[in-house]
């Protein structure tokens, strides 16, 4: 690229092209580029920076970069850790930390504006001094942008109450080569807001949100719990869970995790020699290379400590549906097996919630690597993907888990795992595991991105979806520029068999027909116990694109026929392999849809409104259903909150 270009984008949109510059946004924190940077590789620079402050200037750098043929990296605050903005040879990156604007709370509609390069703790406090929060809460809040969680997806620590960010975005201004457009609630026309969420950059680049906003809540209400197995608090956490009761935080960390983190008040058990002097050697900042030589024996010396483990419970909220809803989750989390360790472990990890992503740096510089990955699955699919990642990673490094962003339907696991400082192994571990999710029948990505780290692994799992998102793609960027290469690389796989129909009564999913009538479908649910939770007189692939609460997953999973082949969407409470189109097509072609169902026996109240914070069940013609053993006493706050106005 000549000067006389570069001197022309100058001209139009603020630039750096300096070596400080464009070193400094040539990788983002994908912990392999991490290890090379520590073995002394730099990675390639791009070929300039620019720093967008409104869409005019990304308009104008835009059309520059496709004048020029200049590939285009979109840049929030490179804490991404899959590669997807990574710099590369002969690129423009757009940095949108100054399209930071912020707007007022639209008190009715519960929203806000805001601008693609705002840091996520900035946007919290701003938001909190006008009495509202959107309560996404990633690990990263201090050094990610608004943009960056649309792209990729995000999940905060609060998703079982809150839902992911996808779930918060109520519309958003798009700048794309060919064109600019606007989704959700600002969309004209066909809204492309399932396809850009989660599309890295892809096909356009965000240059406005708006964000569905909460008022802060008035209490919280935490708690830690002891349970003698993993499996014993899955259960608790999935009954729990399918309750209706709402809780904001639960969180279970396997028994080396709860040991290591010393988050157990009285788990018993202090783990084997060896295992302590690993974590003291964290602490001793010494070489990790002798004690990571032999995985399997680390892992397996790490298991003697015991199968006792930790989960930590929180509800916020109003004070009094707070206080009514944790009563009883409380009491089922005893029935359950639990011991109540009091408010402190819960308290202590509230407290120290984003600490965890400042701590795994100083380990690449004592001859290891550390990192994390994020799958999940069903209730029912859960075990079998616990156990085959594990594994997986278990060749090869020292792994502990924990379990969050819990759902209904499933949960994620957040695997941690540390080991040798060896590119190789590196690879292979990841090979290993993606692998291992993808047969499983578990998610690649629950909220991390995709990036060149997953991309082939999440093209396998959304297999069938690369010709609709390569001819979108054409349609928006007709050069080619936006972050090429990335997302739905060419994969070949068989067609796979269509889902088989019925019930998963642990997950409370059932898998239909998308084009059975509503009375046969119905009675078919009937006869077996059960009702649709988004109730619909028509078929539901008629039903896909109904309104629904922004916390909740209608759709898990679908098969349907595209060009003739087909394509069958994973049936997971959550996934960020990429874009969610689960309900982006004609109806036609829709096969098969997993949705959610609820137990006819199950305890309902209807009322007629909804006190604050007080979330339905169902919503159907004779009213709200309040379902679960917190049903009544909600009921009577909601009639209190009538009689009130």
């Amino acid at each position: 690229m000549n000067d006389a270009a570069l001197a022309v984008l100058s001209s139009v949109v603020e630039t750096d092209v300096t070596p400080l510059e464009r070193l400094a946004h040539a990788r983002d924190l994908w912990p392999r580029s991490t290890l090379a940077l520590v073995e002394g590789r730099l990675p390639p620079s791009p070929l300039a920076v620019s720093f967008p402050q409104h869409e005019g200037d990304l308009r104008a750098a835009i059309d520059w970069a496709v004048a020029n043929r200049v590939p285009v990296v979109p840049w929030g605050a490179g804490s991404g850790v899959c590669g997807a903005a990574a710099g590369r040879p002969d690129a423009l990156t757009l940095d949108l930390k100054r399209m930071n604007r912020i707007g007022q709370v639209d008190a009715a509609t519960r929203t806000v504006r805001v601008g693609p390069g705002v840091i996520g703790q900035h946007l919290e406090d701003n938001l909190g001094r006008q009495g509202w929060a959107t309560r996404h809460s990633p690990s990263s809040i201090w050094c990610s942008t608004v943009g960056g969680w649309a792209a990729t997806r995000s999940a905060g620590q609060f998703s079982s109450r809150y839902g992911k960010f996808e779930d918060m975005v109520a519309a958003m201004r798009v700048v794309a080569p060919a064109r600019a457009f606007r989704t959700g609630r600002w969309a004209q026309g066909r809204d492309l807001g399932p396809w850009v969420l989660g599309s890295e950059g892809a096909l356009g680049v965000i240059s406005e949100l708006l964000v569905r906003v909460v008022p802060l809540p008035e209490s919280r209400w935490m708690r830690g719990y002891r349970f003698p197995s993993v499996p014993a608090a899955w259960e608790a956490m999935r009954l729990l869970m399918q309750a209706e009761l709402h809780p904001c935080v639960v969180r279970l960390y396997d028994p080396v995790d709860t040991r290591i983190g010393g988050r157990g008040k009285g788990v018993k058990g202090g783990g084997s020699g060896l295992l302590k002097n690993l974590v003291g050697t964290l602490d001793a900042r010494t070489n990790l290379s002798m004690p990571l030589a032999l995985p399997r024996l680390l892992n397996a010396l790490a298991g003697w400590g015991g199968d006792e483990c930790v989960l930590v419970v929180g509800w916020e909220g109003t004070t009094e549906v707070a206080e009514v809803l944790a009563r009883h989750g409380h009491g089922l989390l005893l029935h359950a097996g639990g011991k109540d360790l009091g408010a402190e472990p819960g308290d202590h990890w509230y407290a120290h919630r984003h600490s965890v992503s400042y701590k795994l740096a100083p380990i690449f510089t004592r001859g290891a690597f550390a990192d994390t990955m994020e799958v999940a699955s069903t209730w029912s699919n859960l075990p079998a993907l616990d156990a085959a990642v594990r594994v997986a990673l278990g060749e090869d490094c020292f792994v502990m888990a924990h379990y969050s962003h819990v759902y209904r339907e499933g949960c994620s696991i957040y695997f941690t795992f540390v080991g040798r400082a060896e590119e190789g192994r590196y690879d292979r571990v990841w090979a290993r595991a993606l692998a291992a999710a993808g047969a499983s029948g578990g998610t690649v990505c629950h909220h991390h991105g995709v990036g060149p780290h997953k991309m082939h692994a999440a093209a396998r799992e959304l297999a069938g979806l690369a010709a609709p998102f390569a001819e979108l793609r054409d349609e928006l960027d007709p050069t080619g520029i936006l972050n090429p290469g990335r997302l739905f690389p060419p994969v070949s796989i068989p067609e796979p068999p269509a889902p088989t129909l019925g019930i998963d009564s642990r997950s409370l999913i059932a898998t239909l027909s998308a084009q059975q009538p509503a009375a046969d479908r119905d009675a078919w649910l009937s006869q077996r116990g059960y009702m649709l939770r988004f109730p619909t007189a028509g078929t539901l692939a008629a039903a896909l694109g109904q309104p629904h609460a922004p916390w909740e997953t209608a759709v898990l999973g679908a098969s349907l026929h595209l060009d003739g082949t087909r394509v069958v969407l994973l049936a997971v409470p959550r996934s960020s392999a990429g874009p969610d189109p689960r309900a982006a097509f004609p109806a036609h072609c829709y096969e098969t849809i997993t949705v959610p169902v609820v137990p006819l026996a199950q305890l309902t109240v209807v009322v007629s409104r909804l006190a604050p914070d007080v979330r339905p069940a169902r919503s159907t013609r004779e009213g709200v259903e309040l379902r679960g053993p917190a049903a009544t006493e909600l009921a009577a706050l909601c009639a209190r909150a009538g009689e009130a106005g």
